[in-house]
């Protein structure tokens, strides 16, 4: 029998109920007519043309050049276009590990990631340290965690749902761990573009052993393209992921590589636009966390795409956000939802999406229901 994917029985359960959403953590989407409208001729031309066959099961050239372009010395050739972030994290996992092996994970992590290294091998979960409502990655924990057949770290920095992102020190000390042992360092990094800070380079571009997952669907608010890739400077890894790939999607949507291009060409104009909701959404959930302090923790994550701030009230977060759906208010995620049977996890704060224009109104309704409690 499959076990629960917790965040999608979650939604499957709530979405319905409650018309303010606070629960997603993509940011604000653009139609395909608003795409097209930034398209050059090169790319109109590409539009005007499209074959809907079988598309280049590596992503085409001129897609994956673009990808190429976001990374330091990258070739395209060290790219490999995936449908989604997903399936991109899912082959190379599954390209790398095998029954043999073992893997330390850094928690919490998205479950499906977590469950293609579980379903494969034996795992260790690091959680991150929390303190003062900030979370971080110790590097010794990792190295605690290390076992002889130990091949592959797995990382999601920035991090959902905490919004801990690594520093450059903390990277240099997990990259020279990594190399000191030969091990694979993967990073989902699909939330690159929403972290408050630039942060430290990608994985990719840190270590000739690691590998960066990205996509579209997050800072850019396009998860309909389901656009996302591998960057990685290992051939025969690339080559192994490719074979992986072609048991699941053979390629791409044409249409989704043609619009993916053109924002890949617009990346400064869309994120200004995307950044900025996720800007003045952040500042509302920081002025209702002020006026709600008996209920809500000062939230200290880094990120534009959502909040993770501790519940305080005596029912727990997981009973509130029940009840804030049940009753119709707005839907906000409990980080039980991410927890793990290698590591606990903390089960008392609430994950809080920011990155949509309609996050504003969800707020108000949120706030709404906080000021009926406190009276």
């Amino acid at each position: 029998m499959t076990e629960a994917f917790l965040l999608a029985d979650y939604l499957a359960r709530w979405s319905g109920e409650a018309p303010n959403d606070l629960a997603a953590s993509d940011s604000e989407t653009l139609p395909v007519a608003s795409l097209l409208a930034l398209a050059d001729e090169e790319d109109r031309r590409r539009w005007n043309a499209l074959d809907l066959g079988y598309a280049d099961p590596r992503g085409a050239p001129w897609l994956r050049a673009a990808v190429a372009s976001r990374y330091a010395g990258l070739a395209p050739e060290a790219v490999l276009a995936c449908a989604g972030a997903q399936e991109a994290a899912t082959c190379v996992l599954r390209a790398l590990l095998g029954p043999q092996d073992h893997a330390v994970i850094v928690l919490p992590l998205y479950q499906p990631s977590e469950r293609a290294v579980t379903a494969r091998c034996a795992a260790t979960g690091v959680p991150l340290a929390e303190a003062g409502g900030s979370w971080a990655l110790r590097v010794d924990r990792v190295a605690a965690a290390l076992r002889p057949n130990t091949r592959v770290v797995l990382t999601n920095f920035p991090n959902s749902p905490t919004g801990a992102t690594l520093d450059g020190g903390t990277l240099r000390d997990l990259v020279g761990l990594c190399r000191a042992r030969g091990l694979w360092l993967v990073n989902d990094e699909v939330y690159r573009e929403t972290a408050t800070d630039e942060g430290p380079p990608a994985c990719v571009e840190a270590y000739e052993r690691g590998v960066s997952v990205d996509g579209l669907s997050k800072g850019f608010g396009l998860p309909g393209l389901r656009v996302g890739w591998v960057a990685c400077r290992d051939p025969i890894l690339m080559a192994r992921t490719l074979a992986v790939k072609s048991t699941l999607s053979s390629c791409l949507s044409a249409t989704s590589e043609v619009l993916a291009h053109i924002a890949l060409r617009h990346r400064a104009r869309i994120l200004a636009r995307t950044r900025a909701i996720g800007l003045r959404n952040r500042a509302r959930l920081d002025d209702l966390l002020a006026r709600h302090r008996g209920r809500l923790a000062e939230d200290g994550s880094r990120n534009l795409a959502f909040g993770f701030p501790r519940y305080l009230g005596p029912e727990g977060a997981e009973r509130f956000a029940v009840d804030l759906a049940r009753r119709g208010r707005c839907l906000v995620l409990p980080s039980t939802l991410w927890r793990s049977p290698l590591a606990p996890l903390p089960a008392d704060r609430l994950r809080i999406g920011l990155g949509q224009a309609r996050a504003g109104a969800a707020l108000d309704a949120l706030d709404a229901h906080l000021e009926e409690v406190r009276a």
